[in-house]
C-alpha cells in the first residue's frame, strides 16, 4: 500500500474518531444524565401519605345551664307521737291496727287486760288522725308508761327530707322553693323547702335542710332520699364534658387551630347531661377535641372532623 493511501486511511479513522467524540459529547451524554435523573431518588420521590392523626371535634355554643343543687338524707315524720298505755299492770290483748295503716282521731289502736285480777279492760286510741308508723304492741305482752310506747303515729301522715348541703350552696336555698325528692325505691315526687339551718356541722361542714314532701303513707320514715333544688338558670359556652381533662395545672380543653392542637386552660362552670359550662378559656366556635386525651400533645397536626351533636 503506498504511503499517501495509508495517510488517507488514517485521517479518515482520526475524522471518525473525532465525530464519534462529538457525537458522545453532544448527544449521548445528556441522555445519559437524563437516565441517571430518572434513577436518582429526588426524582423518583412521590409526596408522602399524611400522617396526621384524624379527631373529632365539635364547635362550641351557646347552651343554657340549669343551676341546681343537690341534697341527699333521710325521710323523718314531720311531727310525731307516741301512744301507749296510761297505767301500770296492763297487757295487750287484742291489736287492732299495723304499721302505715291510717287512723283517725279516737280510733282504737288496741285493747288492755289485766295482768292479775279482775280490772276492767282499757283501750287504747289514737289522739290524731294519722298514719301508724312504728308498732310495737304484742299479744300478751306487758303495756304500762314503763315500757315505751305501744305505737308511733305520722301526724296527718306529713313525712318530710331532713338533707344536707355543703355551705356554699346553702346560700342558694330559700323556704318556698320547689325540690324534686327521690326516695330510695320510690318514684320522684313533688316537695318544698320548709326550713334552712343557720349553722352547721363543724366535723362534716354540711348544712341542715328541711324538706316538706307532705303526706305520703307508702313511704317509710328513715328512707334514704335524695333531692334536687332548681335555684337558677344561666347561659354561656358549653362543650361535651368528653372534652375537658383534669390536669395537675389545671383544667385543659384541646382546641384544634387550623390542623394543630392547642391546649386551654378553662374554667368549668355549670354541668348539664353530658355537657359542660366554659366560662372562660374558649371563644364561641372554637373546635374542640370531643375525647380529650394524652394521645394528644401541644402543636400536634390532625385531621379534624366535624361532628354535629344528636338531636333530642
Amino acid at each position: 500500500m503506498s504511503r499517501s493511501h495509508s495517510l488517507d486511511t488514517n485521517g479518515m479513522t482520526t475524522r471518525c474518531a473525532r465525530a464519534c467524540a462529538m457525537e458522545r459529547s453532544g448527544f449521548v451524554a445528556p441522555l445519559a444524565l437524563a437516565a441517571l435523573l430518572a434513577a436518582s431518588p429526588a426524582a423518583a420521590q412521590t409526596p408522602p401519605e399524611s400522617t396526621a392523626l384524624s379527631v373529632s371535634v365539635r364547635q362550641t355554643r351557646t347552651m343554657c345551664f340549669q343551676d341546681r343543687v343537690e341534697v341527699t338524707g333521710v325521710l323523718v315524720a314531720r311531727q310525731e307521737v307516741d301512744v301507749g298505755a296510761d297505767r301500770e299492770g296492763l297487757k295487750v290483748a287484742q291489736v287492732l291496727v299495723q304499721p302505715l295503716e291510717e287512723v283517725s282521731p279516737g280510733q282504737v289502736l288496741a285493747r288492755l287486760s289485766a295482768i292479775e285480777g279482775p280490772a276492767a279492760e282499757a283501750a287504747v286510741r289514737s289522739p290524731v288522725a294519722g298514719f301508724v308508723v312504728r308498732s310495737n304492741a304484742r299479744l300478751g305482752m306487758p303495756a304500762s308508761p314503763r315500757q315505751g310506747p305501744l305505737f308511733q303515729i305520722v301526724v296527718r301522715g306529713e313525712i318530710d327530707l331532713q338533707a344536707e348541703a355543703p355551705i356554699p350552696d346553702l346560700a342558694k336555698l330559700a323556704v318556698g322553693q320547689a325540690v324534686s325528692v327521690r326516695p330510695l325505691g320510690a318514684p320522684e315526687m313533688p316537695a318544698r323547702i320548709r326550713a334552712v339551718e343557720a349553722g352547721t356541722d363543724p366535723a362534716t361542714q354540711l348544712g341542715r335542710v328541711r324538706i316538706g314532701i307532705g303526706p305520703a303513707p307508702d313511704l317509710r320514715v328513715g328512707t334514704f332520699a335524695r333531692g334536687v333544688v332548681a335555684v337558677g338558670e344561666r347561659c354561656g359556652i358549653g362543650v361535651p364534658y368528653s372534652a375537658v381533662m383534669y390536669e395537675p395545672d389545671g383544667t385543659i380543653v384541646q382546641v384544634v387551630n387550623g390542623d394543630r392542637i392547642e391546649s386551654r386552660q378553662v374554667s368549668v362552670g355549670l354541668l348539664s347531661g353530658e355537657n359542660a359550662e366554659i366560662r372562660s378559656g374558649l371563644a364561641e366556635s372554637d373546635l374542640v377535641v370531643v375525647r380529650a386525651g394524652p394521645f394528644l400533645r401541644e402543636g400536634d397536626q390532625v385531621k379534624p372532623i366535624v361532628v354535629r351533636e344528636t338531636a333530642r
